[in-house]
């Protein structure tokens, strides 16, 4: 499972339990200016990147609440709170406050998008100190400690594991409480009102920055529709395979001030296909590098950066578990020379008998957006 942190207002308990009490999580947005900002569509973004069964914690007041967990209701665990959330212009509550799936009174029309989750197994009401949480696990807390100006964050696996794993610890004696109380009869309004309009779409986001030539304005635009290819796994994101975990803008230098920190566009892993439930042992590792315009030499030395990255963090120093992608609506010459000349690796591999091995696991891949069709293809230049 991942994990989703979601800051709720300083001390603000009445919020944290109005969240826990209906099991719906919002992002309050400020009013957009007839364009989506980049803040806005990396919101967008990682609710597309949302799944039944990942973990929801919420930050309060330098502490941690949980455990709950995404579910479905209908085909899936987020929806735009009501038909017309994702254009980008002021609407007024009293006009739509008969299309809303989560009604908070006046200010909901600012709650755009939403998630749907359920205790798991219940949500404690004492938090965890955060200062507490990094020293149980510092080797496997990594985006928490990049959490700032972010309404929420996304964690892998192993990190989530390890804040669900201390804050059962932490709450081992009241396993068997009723912990902050939760009520379905918000899913079940739910359930009853959402019909196709309320799904939420990377097209969209798409739209709203799209060109004739078939070019997006914005580079966030793109990454919502490459995570919705990967999270939906679309015919149309057929080159870029099958992953289990997704996430956009994670952390890929070591910590240090967040204005200087290398920031990966996509990364992603899959798990071996074949093993009993709850194995979860990551087979391969995904980074993808996006340029909305041109991509030249310095776009493939970027990408080239982040596999060494994954190598040193994640694989292992196994070049061979690294399937990486540039997408780019076109290339120019330097980013041809770049690719035949600096994305190869040589490597040895292997202990008692070692053996010269040879990675070229970089692809291009050419972007266009099919305005007319909501369409985002990709094609393979090499």
């Amino acid at each position: 499972m991942a994990g989703y942190l979601f800051q709720i207002g300083n001390k603000d308990v009445d919020a944290l339990e109005r969240c826990v009490n209906s099991g719906v999580y919002s992002t309050i947005m400020g009013t957009p200016k007839g364009y989506w900002s980049t803040p806005y569509e990396a919101t967008i973004g990682d609710y597309l990147s949302m799944k039944a069964g990942d973990n929801v914690y919420f930050f309060m007041g330098r502490k941690i609440y949980g455990i709950g967990r995404l579910m479905n209701i209908g085909d899936s665990c987020r929806y735009k709170n009501y038909p017309q959330a994702s254009i980008p212009k002021a609407l007024i509550y009293e006009e739509i406050r008969s299309d809303l799936l989560w009604d908070n009174g006046p200010g909901s029309e600012n709650m755009r998008w939403l998630c749907i989750f359920e205790p798991y197994p219940v949500f404690f009401r004492d938090g965890v100190d955060m200062d507490d949480l990094l020293s149980s696990a510092p080797d496997k807390i990594r985006m928490i400690r990049a959490m700032q100006q972010v309404s929420f964050i996304k964690m892998d696996d192993e990190e989530n594991k390890a804040v669900r794993d201390y804050l059962a610890f932490k709450n081992r004696a009241m396993l068997n409480t009723d912990g902050i109380p939760f009520d379905d009869s918000v899913h079940e309004e739910i359930r009853n009102k959402i019909s196709p309009e309320y799904n939420l779409q990377a097209s969209e986001i798409m739209n709203a920055c799209s060109r004739d030539d078939g070019k997006l304005g914005h580079e966030m635009a793109l990454e919502c529709g490459i995570i919705e290819l990967l999270a939906t796994h679309a015919p149309e994101g057929i080159e870029l395979g099958q992953w289990d975990y997704i996430s956009q803008q994670v952390m890929a230098s070591p910590f240090k001030p967040l204005m200087y920190a290398d920031k990966m566009d996509i990364f992603g892993y899959r798990y071996i296909a074949g093993l009993p439930y709850g194995f979860d042992t990551v087979s391969d590792y995904l980074v993808i590098e996006l340029k909305k315009d041109t991509a030249t030499s310095c776009c493939i030395e970027q990408t080239l950066k982040y596999v060494e990255w994954i190598k040193n963090e994640y694989a292992n120093g196994d070049y061979s578990r690294i399937k990486a992608f540039l997408i780019a609506f076109e290339f120019d010459q330097s980013a041809h020379d770049a690719y035949c000349q600096s994305a190869i690796r040589h490597y040895t591999e292997g202990g008692r008998l070692p053996r010269t091995a040879k990675w070229h696991d970089l692809k291009l891949l050419q972007y266009t957006y099919d305005s007319e069709h909501g369409q985002l293809n990709l094609h393979l230049i090499v």
